[in-house]
C-alpha cells in the first residue's frame, strides 16, 4: 500500500488552499469553535452554518424562520451583542438547540472552516470526537490535511495538541510521509498529550478563557471522546452536519 500523506497546517494563514484540492480536510479549533459545533449538533441541532463575519451571519438569520434558528458566536471570547449564544460548549444543551439550525461565527474557528473549503471534504474535529475522527480518516485514501485555527494568528497548544495525536494515530495505523508542522505537533504530544487538562489550562487560549470567567470550558474541550459523532461540511448551502456516527476501535493511548 502505498504511504499517506499527511500535512499540518499549524494557523491557517501557512496554508495554499490550492493544496487541498482532491484531499480530507480536518478543521481543529478546540479553545472552542469545533468542540462547541460538536456538542450542538450532539445536541440536536440540525446543521451549524459557519460564519466569517458578523454582518453576514446576521444577514443568514433574517433569512430563516426566527423560531428555528439559533444565532452563536464570540469577539474576544465574549458573546456578541443581541446574540442568543456565545461560544461556549455549555451554553449548547438539547433544550437550546433541538431542531434548530446554528448560525455560528468566531474570531478563528469559523474562518479556520472557510480556509478549508477547497477539500473534497472537510470533518470538524475536537479532543472530545478522537476516535470518531480516526475511525473516518482510517477508512479514506486520500491525502489529509489538518487545519488548526491557532490564537491570534499564531500556532496554540490546544490545536497542536490534537493535531498530534492525530498524526500519532496515523504513524501507528498506516505508513505515512508527514510534512515538519506534522513532526512538530507529534513531538508536542509526546511531551504534553498525557497531561492534556494541564496543557490546556496553560496555554494562553486557556490563559484567555480563564479571564473572561469561562474557565469550565478547558475541561469540556479535554473530555476525550465523549461523542461518537463526525460532523461534516457539505455544500449548498454551506452547512455543517452529523454525516458519520460510532466508534469501533478506542484510538486515544490511555
Amino acid at each position: 500500500m502505498p504511504s499517506k500523506d499527511v500535512c499540518v497546517h499549524l494557523v491557517p494563514q501557512l496554508l495554499e488552499p490550492s493544496r487541498l484540492k482532491g484531499s480530507v480536510a480536518v478543521v481543529i479549533d478546540v479553545l472552542r469553535a469545533t468542540t462547541t459545533i460538536i456538542h450542538a449538533l450532539a445536541a440536536s441541532c440540525t446543521a451549524v452554518r459557519p460564519c466569517v463575519e458578523i454582518e453576514e451571519a446576521k444577514a443568514l438569520a433574517a433569512t430563516l424562520p426566527k423560531r428555528g434558528v439559533l444565532l452563536g458566536g464570540e469577539r474576544g471570547g465574549k458573546r456578541i451583542p443581541n446574540f442568543m449564544l456565545g461560544n461556549s460548549p455549555r451554553e449548547y444543551t438539547a433544550k437550546n438547540c433541538k431542531g434548530k439550525t446554528l448560525i455560528l461565527t468566531t474570531s478563528h474557528g469559523t474562518r479556520a472552516i472557510q480556509c478549508a473549503i477547497e477539500a473534497e471534504r472537510v470533518l470538524i474535529a475536537g479532543f472530545v470526537n478522537f476516535s470518531a475522527v480516526c475511525e473516518q480518516l482510517h477508512c479514506d485514501l486520500r491525502p489529509v490535511h489538518v487545519v488548526c485555527a491557532g490564537y491570534a494568528g499564531e500556532p496554540c497548544m490546544e490545536d497542536t495538541l490534537l493535531a498530534g495525536a492525530l498524526v500519532e494515530f496515523f504513524c501507528e495505523a498506516m505508513d505515512v510521509r508527514l510534512n515538519d508542522s506534522a513532526r512538530l505537533a507529534w513531538d508536542c504530544f509526546e511531551n504534553h498529550g498525557r497531561i492534556l487538562l494541564g496543557a490546556l489550562q496553560i496555554s494562553q487560549g486557556g490563559e484567555h478563557l480563564k479571564e473572561i470567567g469561562c474557565a469550565d470550558d478547558i475541561p469540556l474541550a479535554a473530555d476525550v471522546d465523549k461523542f461518537a459523532i463526525v460532523p461534516e461540511l457539505r455544500r449548498d448551502p454551506l452547512r455543517i452536519e452529523v454525516t458519520s456516527a460510532g466508534i469501533v476501535k478506542q484510538r486515544w493511548a490511555k
